[in-house]
């Protein structure tokens, strides 16, 4: 029974670490501060990861239906909490890739970066 409790008590410690850790990310969603990546890093970062799929620059996309980035750019109310959301979530047409924190936060420096261009 104490072995029984131990565990208990070391599983719920463990996941309450974790949740932490996830509402300390969801608040950057809810508080709108969240931090800013390398333009830069990120078209590198696309360059050898999305640009298979998506048009990188200004470049159109390579597989149809994939969006070029400046597109994704100029959608109706395009943020980085937006893209940061929208690019945790699963869509069914796209492979799921995971990134690491540093990198989602360049390649969304990098998307929103389109709109300076103009």
């Amino acid at each position: 029974m104490k072995h029984l409790l131990l565990s208990s008590t070391i599983l719920l410690a463990a996941s309450t670490g974790l949740m932490a850790e996830e509402v300390m990310k969801d608040r950057e969603l809810m508080t709108g501060e969240v931090e800013e990546g390398d333009p830069q890093a990120g078209l590198e970062y696309a360059k050898e990861v999305c640009a298979n799929c998506h048009g990188i620059s200004n470049a159109t996309s390579p597989v149809p239906g994939a969006t070029a980035f400046n597109e994704i750019a100029y959608g109706p109310e395009m943020s980085a909490n937006a893209l940061l959301v929208w690019m945790q979530t699963l869509h069914p047409t796209m492979p799921n890739i995971t990134l690491e924190r540093e990198d989602l936060m360049d390649v969304i420096a990098y998307i929103l970066s389109h709109k300076d261009k103009d």
